[in-house]
């Protein structure tokens, strides 16, 4: 009987995990090290960066390990070698990662260029697939090659996705992307392959963050990498995954529009509705995702409808009295205080019970780049490449100049991601940028007077009116600190405590 020796087989057991662990959590820098060495892995989980290649340096010399280690397996099983039961299953990892990487990148154009149909070098993959299974079954969870080939997808789509929209190198953003691959795949990938594939679903997704944090950045991630199921004999997916994800906007919308977008209605159901129709929710199949966003607007009649959706999978369109099914997965979001609005009666408890199986936090802009100078050039780095389709030094150097004269870099970005992304823009066309501080007007001024007047106002609230009022004409803390004779800083704080009101803590 042949064993690997022990180095052998942690480096085999390192390529077949580094398939599926979650590429953007602590573990795959840890993999990688033990197949190829410290030097050569990454040091830290993946984040964009701006220089090419985008891949992983590691990658090439991982996928020439793992052919190796394949072809001499493949090699001692056909010369009549006989491996122990665990020695098969680490030759299963390698056979999973090897059937990966040789198609990457035509799953790759298939994302980024779409996907033609028949998909044509779905051939060699089920060639392959059958050549690197000949001595070994494969997996329980892997015994069809179109199954796999569905599956590879998705991870593909995956990772282009949860990479591509969710910037950052903090580590806020880091976490943020491994629990939007923890949604898709959980944090137990083995127990995802062999019960969850093509059931996730089932479990709703709630997003909780501030405005401005990317939530329907994060809600599309979750909808476009779904798992979609492929034909083997028709060489086709079940569906374009670019159709697959839903979004509403709740919050745009009057109580009648929200019922009927969601549920549909029959003919006569409401003024106006002059023809039978279906709703966002009717007809939907496990690889589509319905985003409702801003959901802690919802009325409390329509909270109950929805309720009844996630509980039952069933609702009526208006007007009816036929049952319909929901086959898809739901996916929440919005900024508001849930525990809070629930305690003020104004969302169901039941609701958000149902809604919370998996939550996401996205954090805000301050706590990603909280003091960090770097992390901010980074973010705007990938804003200017974003805007321009180019990177451009000179650009990059009058933005930060224009952030650090305009707002200063310890500004606290209430705005978020998008008002970074605003003020990048603003800079770029007026070389200039006035952010929405609501100044202190002379409604605000009065106030204040009248405060003075009764002994009420101390020295730092007139500060800090001052300094919002000199702030609200410079539109820089630079200019405006010049004026008062201090520094920039310190403007920044009086601004701050001006937005916070005179009854929060100073």
């Amino acid at each position: 009987m042949y064993m690997f020796d022990s180095e052998t087989a942690a480096r085999l057991d390192a390529i077949g995990k580094l398939g599926f662990t979650n590429p953007f959590g602590p573990e795959r820098p840890k993999l990688e090290a033990i197949i190829v060495g410290e030097q050569v892995a990454r040091s830290s989980p993946w984040s964009r960066s701006l220089e090419w290649p985008l891949e992983d340096p590691a990658l090439p010399a991982i996928q020439k390990e793992a052919e190796r280690q394949m072809s001499a397996a493949q090699a001692g099983l056909a010369g009549g070698a006989e491996y122990t039961e665990r020695d098969r299953d680490l030759i299963r990892g390698v056979a999973l990662y090897v059937l990966y990487y040789r198609y990457d990148a035509e799953l790759y154009e298939s994302i980024t260029c779409g996907v033609a149909e028949p998909v044509a070098f779905y051939d060699g993959f089920r060639n392959d697939f059958h050549e690197l299974f000949r001595y070994v079954q494969p997996p329980t969870w892997a015994k069809s090659p179109a199954d796999l080939f569905a599956l590879f997808f998705q991870t593909r789509r995956a990772f282009h996705f949860v990479f591509h929209q969710i910037l950052g190198t903090s580590l806020a953003a880091a976490r943020l992307r491994a629990s939007v691959w923890e949604s898709l795949f959980t944090h137990d990938p083995w127990r995802y392959l062999a019960h969850l594939q093509g059931r996730m679903h089932e479990a709703s997704t709630l997003i909780l963050g501030p405005s401005g944090t990317g939530k329907e950045l994060v809600a599309s991630a979750i909808g476009l990498s779904s798992f979609i199921p492929f034909d083997d004999q028709r060489r086709r997916f079940a569906r374009d995954f670019h159709t697959a994800f839903h979004p509403l906007h709740l919050a745009a919308m009057s109580k009648t529009l929200i019922e009927s977008e969601l549920f549909g209605h029959k003919k006569g159901a409401f003024t106006g509705a002059s023809a039978d129709r279906m709703g966002h929710l009717e007809g939907r199949s496990p690889s589509e995702t319905i985003f409702l966003d801003e959901i802690g607007e919802l009325d409390a009649e329509i909270q109950v409808k929805l309720l009844r959706v996630l509980q039952s999978r069933t609702f009526h369109r208006l007007g009816d009295t036929e049952s319909k099914s929901f086959g898809g997965k739901v996916v929440a979001a919005t900024n508001r205080d849930l525990p809070r609005e629930m305690a003020a009666g104004r969302f169901r408890e039941d609701l958000y019970y149902r809604l919370c199986s998996d939550v996401i936090r996205t954090p805000s802009l301050q706590e990603q780049v909280a003091g960090n100078v770097d992390e901010l050039r980074h973010l705007v780095s990938v804003l200017i490449q974003r805007n321009l389709g180019t990177s451009d030094p000179a650009s990059f150097e009058e933005i930060m100049t224009g952030i650090e004269q305009s707002v200063g870099f310890d500004y606290a970005w209430p705005g978020n991601i998008r008002e970074l992304e605003q003020c990048v823009r603003n800079l770029l066309i007026h070389g200039s940028y006035l952010p929405p501080t609501a100044p202190a007007q002379r409604d605000d001024l009065e106030s204040l007077f009248q405060r003075m007047r009764n002994a009420e106002a101390d020295l730092d609230d007139v500060a800090s009116a001052y300094s919002t009022w000199v702030y609200s004409h410079e539109g820089s803390y630079a200019r405006a600190g010049d004026i008062l004779g201090i520094d920039r800083r310190t403007v920044s704080k009086h601004v701050g405590d001006t937005l916070r009101g005179p009854n929060a803590p100073k």
